[in-house]
């Protein structure tokens, strides 16, 4: 049933875009998949999200930049560059496993951000609304944890340590706007691996939901390939479209979409 809807609404939106008008049926597909948050509605921020970067090695601060600068083209959100805090070995304390503590809050009405204490010998007070873990595995177990990451996954960390996962992110939100949450990406993985990953999972933070596996036109499939991005461009553009507003139908941003090719 869920198939001959789709083939439906392909078949209207061709109808709808002129006999001239080529629309290929799997992009449309693809770009459904992605966007889709919950009972066929879409999600996306409101407001300009805060990002914050925690590492325990050594990261390329050129990608963030050139993840956030597509970002904002694409949305027209004001996002400033994340920040980036360094949890270095020699600040470490045992205590972190014990008096860390995440807390979201409502900054004003419709905005929240996320509180993260993380202990160590001088203790780091952060806020953002979305965390990257970019650490070794046994923090970023207790990471997952401390977020509630875990929840949402039973073997998330096995697969981040066992590296069939090298990256992840998570986003909640209320009927107002997408409102917090984190990315996880393995710090030691092959270097275009995570280049592709810390572009993927920042970008569909914003509001893509869920990966097309297997796509021959968007990114998002955890794979370290050498694709445009000019259909991640557009669907991105579509979901941040004046018109579109959180929780409005996906097929309101796919005939955006399609009328931007």
């Amino acid at each position: 049933m869920r198939k001959l809807i789709r083939t439906f609404f392909v078949a209207t939106l061709l109808a709808m875009t002129g006999a001239g008008a080529t629309v290929a049926a799997d992009d449309l597909e693809d770009a459904r998949i992605i966007v889709t948050a919950k009972s066929n509605t879409i999600k996306k921020w409101q407001y300009p999200p805060r990002f914050v970067v925690v590492h325990d090695q050594p990261v390329d601060v050129s990608v963030f930049e050139e993840v956030t600068n597509f970002i904002v083209s694409t949305t027209g959100l004001d996002i400033e560059p994340p920040t980036f805090v360094n949890m270095s070995e020699d600040a470490f304390d045992p205590r972190f496993y014990s008096a860390s503590r995440y807390r979201p809050r409502q900054t004003s009405p419709g905005q929240m951000t996320s509180d993260l204490l993380i202990a160590q010998r001088e203790d780091l007070t952060l806020s953002a609304n979305i965390f990257v873990f970019m650490v070794s595995p046994h923090l970023a177990s207790h990471f997952i944890a401390l977020t509630s990451y875990g929840r949402f996954s039973g073997n998330l960390t096995r697969g981040y340590v066992e590296g069939h996962g090298p990256c992840y992110f998570k986003v909640l939100s209320n009927d107002e706007s997408i409102q917090f949450g984190t990315i996880l990406i393995a710090p030691t993985i092959d270097p275009d691996m995570q280049r592709a990953c810390i572009y993927e999972e920042m970008v569909q933070a914003m509001g893509l939901m869920n990966d097309a596996q297997d796509s021959p036109f968007f990114t998002f499939d955890n794979l370290a390939e050498d694709k445009s991005r000019d259909y991640d461009r557009r669907l991105l553009a579509a979901l941040y479209h004046a018109e579109v507003q959180n929780g409005d139908e996906v097929d309101k941003v796919l005939n955006i979409y399609a009328k931007g090719k």
